[in-house]
């Protein structure tokens, strides 16, 4: 009898436990979703330390700064011969992909 009450206890408990872990990473999931839905296709610019060179793209980022995806457009050595002309014309480049790949993204509300 102590057996059959144990499971049945134990049985319970795992349900909960269960429970409370789905609804919590369905909240998680939703939260990620509505995060990226919102997210906007943006230039990004950067040096990679040690690397010799800049990286310039296009990346997804939502409001809270997170990066959810990235296009780079042209990595330029630093002793390029005309390093500040090929930085605009990567520029100008990933401002023309950003506004074409947020063409298909929501409108932002507010």
């Amino acid at each position: 009898m102590r057996i059959i009450a144990f499971l049945a206890v134990s049985i319970v408990v795992l349900t909960a436990v269960l429970l409370v872990f789905v609804a919590v990473t369905a909240g998680a999931r939703r939260r990620r979703h509505a995060s990226q839905m919102s997210a906007r296709w943006a230039v990004r610019h950067y040096a990679i330390p040690g690397r010799g060179h800049t990286v310039v793209g296009v990346a997804l980022t939502d409001a809270d700064g997170r990066v959810h995806g990235e296009h780079v457009v042209a990595r330029i050595p630093d002793g390029a011969q005309d390093w500040q002309r090929d930085f605009v014309a990567a520029r100008q480049e990933a401002e023309e992909r950003a506004f074409h790949l947020n063409i298909d993204r929501p409108p932002i509300e507010g």
